[in-house]
């Protein structure tokens, strides 16, 4: 019978930091050298390049959570987390090839070339931002609710420039997900985006009515909406009054091909 060894996978979970925290992160990546990390996909050398890029054009605008980018911006930001991404899978080919199912060995690799994990990032709230997407495209990922189940709505539109809101907004979409992907749009297009998340009270047969999730005051996200409720527990809305708490708009320019123009 032929011996299973273990594969070990590291989770990088880029999504749960801020832009200042990923700069940090690739500043601290060490395998040029490394004994078990032959060929990594771009040097220490390199990443700090584009780390320091993503650097000079935020400035402090980087620890802000969800920051607003230019074009410019968002490229560099797209480009060190593809290379992060990638040194990441050299790194996990590596050690586990040197640690054959070892856990004890692949962990000391990972640890020391900077992909250890990180105590303080686990289950931060992640960020309402763009993420890399194919040509033609545009993917972004917004905070998940707790306490379930939660309904998202999404709605985007094309615009002149970087903030200037859509004179049209295409029709809201709602999903039950938090990652909302659009393709089929020219490269080179701006598109603004919002979203907002509608709670599904829970139904008390005591009382007959619709309760508010118990995380409601918790501070989670100004984008999380209760409904109102009569007092027969029906859910109530008023004649155009908006009842969704929408996000702040963020904005976007549509990627093409790598090496071709923009339509």
């Amino acid at each position: 019978m032929k011996k299973v060894v273990n594969y070990f996978h590291i989770t990088l979970g880029i999504t749960l930091i801020t832009i200042d925290e990923l700069i940090t992160f690739a500043f601290g990546i060490k395998t040029t050298g490394d004994p078990d990390i032959l060929h990594p996909s771009y040097t220490d050398l390199q990443i700090q390049a584009l780390a320091t890029a993503v650097q000079t054009d935020l400035g402090t605008r980087a620890t802000e959570p969800n920051p607003t980018l230019t074009r410019q911006e968002q490229l560099d930001v797209d480009a060190l987390s593809r290379a992060i991404i990638s040194v990441k899978s050299d790194v996990e080919v590596g050690a586990n090839k040197k640690a054959q199912g070892n856990k004890v060995i692949f962990d000391l690799i990972v640890t020391r070339t900077g992909f250890g994990p990180r105590a303080d990032y686990h289950r931060r709230a992640r960020l309402f931002e763009f993420v890399p997407s194919e040509p033609n495209s545009f993917h972004i990922h917004v905070p998940g609710e707790e306490d379930g189940p939660h309904t998202y709505y999404y709605k985007y539109g094309i615009t002149t420039a970087f903030y200037i809101q859509p004179k049209l907004w295409e029709p809201r979409i709602a999903y039950p997900v938090t990652d909302f992907i659009v393709n089929g749009i020219p490269a080179g297009t701006i598109i603004a985006v919002q979203y907002a998340v509608l709670a599904r009270p829970k139904h008390n047969k005591r009382s007959k009515k619709l309760s508010a999730p118990p995380d409601v005051d918790n501070g989670l996200t100004k984008m999380l909406t209760i409904p109102t409720v009569n007092d027969k527990g029906k859910i109530v809305i008023t004649h155009r009054v908006e009842f969704l708490n929408w996000s702040d708009v963020i904005y976007y320019m549509i990627p093409g091909a790598v090496g071709a123009p923009e339509e």
